[in-house]
């Protein structure tokens, strides 16, 4: 269950967190929906994603393919390099970043520990997850599927967790991981993670279970998985 830690209510459950998260999301556009899983898709075997390769595999001129990628509801999630092809889309990333992802035999990275619970069920693959625990050096292993957390290393992993404001889905992708991919952690247990969320106003610690169920959530509202 969610355990409030810093500026929350104490009768705060799974489902109001939920609901709370899901009226702040955009809604995506069938259109939209179709071209950020071709994204995904195509980040997933390990490279850079090109406009054309992207409006090729969907049937689209090059044109409309950035048109659609300009969208206010894409471009928060959508990180390019210098070239102007896609790095990063909605939480996954092909250049490294702290957070390992390991999915395929490639290796790939998220913007944020929850990124690593959704994403599976998304690609609808496994993945093997290693991420940092804020403040030293030791890592958290897990291996998630499509249904679910299937190891973890420690037993007693937690995740740090904040609500996105409206404005954080109306920024570029680097405000977005800066405002809000940087306050959300895996701990190894609750009280490291009580420690954390106290120095970090409207943040709480939730557990692995509902972390996925609620990441399993807003996929299937905004991807349609």
């Amino acid at each position: 269950m969610i355990q409030p830690v810093h500026h929350r209510n104490d009768s705060m459950t799974l489902g109001t967190l939920t609901s709370d998260l899901l009226v702040r999301l955009p809604t995506m556009t069938e259109e939209e929906r179709y071209l950020g899983l071709e994204i995904y898709r195509q980040l997933s075997r390990g490279e850079p994603v090109s406009t054309p390769g992207l409006a090729e595999a969907l049937d689209l001129t090059t044109y409309e393919a950035n048109e659609l990628l300009a969208h206010p509801n894409l471009r928060s999630l959508t990180y390019t390099d210098r070239d102007g092809r896609i790095i990063g889309f909605g939480g996954l990333a092909v250049r490294p970043m702290p957070h390992q992802f390991d999915v395929g035999g490639r290796r790939l990275y998220t913007w944020c520990a929850w990124d690593s619970l959704f994403i599976p069920v998304i690609l609808r693959q496994t993945a093997d997850v290693e991420s940092p625990v804020p403040g030293d050096s030791s890592l958290i292993r897990l291996r998630v599927g499509r249904e679910g957390v299937e190891r973890v290393e420690p037993q007693d992993t937690v995740m740090s967790f904040l609500l996105p404001t409206a404005q954080t889905f109306q920024a570029d992708a680097l405000k977005a991981m800066a405002s809000f991919c940087h306050y959300i952690f895996f701990f190894p247990d609750r009280e490291r993670a009580a420690t954390w969320t106290a120095r970090h106003p409207d943040t709480a610690v939730i557990s692995l279970a509902d972390a996925f169920e609620l990441g399993r959530q807003v996929v299937a509202t905004r991807w349609g998985r």
